[in-house]
């Protein structure tokens, strides 16, 4: 719970854009900010970026729509086939970080772990103590 107060950024190494960072900051709440490890953040900046590059593949599709005219007539927009590129590759990197109900055991489980981390989060953030001095050692 120490890591409560820590706020997480993408690694320098997966430098995110301005309009990746929203879906960074959802990816990352996902957890407790205590369990992600480095690799994982590595794994959640490059999830955001493939949300973020799917977004803006959707919009242009509906700017374009679904089908287009092509040189043989009307044909689907080959924007849908790189959509789906897209929509694989993030369910591929949230199955890599188990953002599935069934990870890391029973959903009630997994609920209760993530409101326990949050409080001491929120509390954190209030300037709040959220844990005993006695109990837990700072070394």
């Amino acid at each position: 719970m120490k890591a409560a107060h820590l706020e997480l950024l993408p690694p320098a190494h997966v430098p995110l854009d301005e309009g990746d960072m929203p879906f960074f900051a959802n990816v990352i709440q996902e957890f407790a900010k205590a369990d992600w490890s480095p690799h994982q953040l590595e794994i959640a900046a490059l999830l955001a970026r493939s949300l973020h590059d799917f977004s803006v593949e959707q919009m242009m599709m509906r700017d374009e729509g679904a089908v287009i005219q092509g040189d043989k007539g009307v044909v689907p927009n080959p924007r849908k086939a790189v959509m789906g590129m897209h929509a694989q590759t993030i369910m591929n990197f949230r199955r890599t970080l188990a953002l599935h109900a069934a990870a890391g055991g029973e959903k009630q489980h997994i609920a209760k772990r993530i409101d326990i981390a949050k409080s001491v989060q929120a509390h954190e953030i209030q300037g709040q103590e959220p844990y005993n001095e006695e109990l837990i050692s700072r070394a």
